[in-house]
């Protein structure tokens, strides 16, 4: 920040304040059609129909239907991440050497 020791730049008003947006534009829109009755529906939201359409395919036994079901009721499965024990021996060196190299 300005004022900082080592650092000389000024503090610059945020580009966005706001933040991101929380829906994006077509997400939106799809959230509104999928609440609007579908055709031939029988007074059934577009939503009801296609949920009702992947719970027929995962009951004939269609495994991306059966996924799919199982990510919006569970959640996505946790995947482990293996990390060795001293992963960052010798990082220093390595960004100390990097740097050399940009200076020359």
């Amino acid at each position: 920040m300005a004022g900082d020791a080592g650092n000389n730049l000024p503090v610059l008003a945020a580009s966005n304040p706001g933040g991101r947006p929380k829906k994006k534009a077509i997400t939106e829109e799809l959230e509104r059609l999928l609440e609007q009755e579908a055709p031939n529906g029988d007074g059934k939201t577009w939503a009801a129909t296609i949920a009702e359409a992947l719970i027929k395919q995962a009951a004939k036994g269609d495994v991306r239907a059966i996924t799919e079901l199982a990510n919006r009721i569970e959640g996505k499965p946790v995947q482990a991440v293996a990390a060795e024990a001293g992963g960052l021996e010798g990082l220093a060196e390595i960004i100390a050497e990097a740097r050399a190299r940009i200076v020359r």
